[in-house]
C-alpha cells in the first residue's frame, strides 16, 4: 500500500465512504501496511475512531448477509459487496475484524463471537482471535487453542501465517511452512513480548493478553523443527514468563505452565 492509497483509505474511513472502505481493504495485509494504518487512525480523537469502528461493524454485517445485526439488507451496499470475488471478500472480512479488535478499546465482543461461530474459515477463526485477546475473555482464545496442536491442519496454518505476516514471506495465505526456513522474525517479537513481565512496561497488559498464543506459537514451531534449539537466553525468558495474571483463569493458567514444560522438553 503506497501513501495515495493509505490516504485515501482514511479519508475513506472518516467519511464513511463504504465503496472506497471496501476496496480499500479488500487487500492482502501484512504487519507493516496494519501498522501503518493503525498508526494514522490512532491520530484521530477518539470520538472519531468509535464512528469509525462502528462504521466497520456495519460494513463487516453486510459480508455476512446482514445475519451478525439479524437483519434484511438489499440495497446499494449489498451489490458492492456480492460484486466481490471470493478472495477480496475473505481480504475484506480479515482486514474489517483485524481493525475492529485493534483500533479501540471498546470491543464489540459479542459481535465477534458471532463471526467466530458463524465462519468456519480458519483464517477468520484466528483473525477472530487475536482481535478479541484484549478483552481477556477466554471463552474463543481456549476454543482456539484446542486446536492448536501438532500434525493439525490449524498448526501448520498459524505457522505459515506468522511467518509470512512477519515478513519472514511475502503473503500470509498462499505461504505453507516447509518446517526448514528460518523463524528469526516470527519468534524474536514473541521472546520479546514473553520477557515482559512488569505492569511497570507500557506494553505489558498486550504482553499478558497474547501470553498463551506466544506461546503456543513457540512450541508448536519447535515441535515442527525438531533439530531447532532456543539460545539459553531465550529459554531464560520463557522459564522465567509470569503467569499467574490476575485476569487468567485456574484453566488457562495449567495450560500455561504445561507449555513452558512442553518446550523446555523440545527447545
Amino acid at each position: 500500500m503506497d501513501k495515495e492509497q493509505l490516504e485515501n483509505l482514511i479519508k475513506a474511513l472518516k467519511n464513511k465512504d463504504f465503496k472506497n472502505t471496501v476496496y480499500g481493504l479488500s487487500v492482502e495485509a501484512n504487519n507493516d501496511n496494519t501498522d501503518r494504518i493503525k498508526e494514522q487512525l490512532s491520530k484521530l480523537p477518539n470520538e472519531e475512531i468509535i464512528l469509525i469502528q462502528n462504521f466497520l461493524e456495519e460494513v463487516l454485517n453486510y459480508c455476512y448477509n446482514g445475519d451478525l445485526f439479524n437483519m434484511n439488507i438489499n440495497n446499494e451496499y449489498s451489490s458492492i459487496i456480492k460484486e466481490l470475488s471470493e478472495k477480496d471478500l475473505f481480504l475484506l472480512k480479515e482486514s474489517i475484524i483485524y481493525y475492529i479488535g485493534r483500533i479501540s478499546s471498546n470491543i464489540n465482543l459479542d459481535l465477534l463471537k458471532k463471526v467466530y461461530y458463524l465462519d468456519n474459515n480458519k483464517y477468520i477463526k484466528l483473525n477472530v482471535t487475536f482481535s478479541t485477546l484484549l478483552s481477556f475473555d477466554e471463552k474463543i482464545e481456549l476454543d482456539f487453542v484446542k486446536k492448536l496442536y501438532p500434525g493439525s491442519e490449524y498448526d501448520k496454518m498459524i505457522r505459515s501465517w506468522t511467518m509470512a505476516f512477519f515478513k519472514n514471506a511475502n503473503n500470509p495465505y498462499e505461504y505453507v511452512d516447509n518446517e526448514e526456513d528460518d523463524w528469526e522474525k516470527a519468534r524474536t517479537p514473541r521472546i520479546i513480548r514473553l520477557g515482559i513481565n512488569s505492569d511497570k512496561n507500557p506494553k505489558y497488559k498486550k504482553a499478558m493478553a497474547f501470553r498463551l498464543l506466544d506461546l503456543e506459537i513457540i512450541y508448536l514451531f519447535l515441535a515442527n523443527r525438531k533439530r531447532y534449539q532456543l539460545s539459553l537466553d531465550e529459554k531464560e525468558i520463557i522459564n522465567n514468563t509470569f503467569i499467574e495474571y490476575e485476569l487468567y483463569s485456574k484453566e488457562k493458567i495449567e495450560i500455561l505452565k504445561d507449555l513452558i514444560i512442553k518446550i523446555n522438553n523440545l527447545g
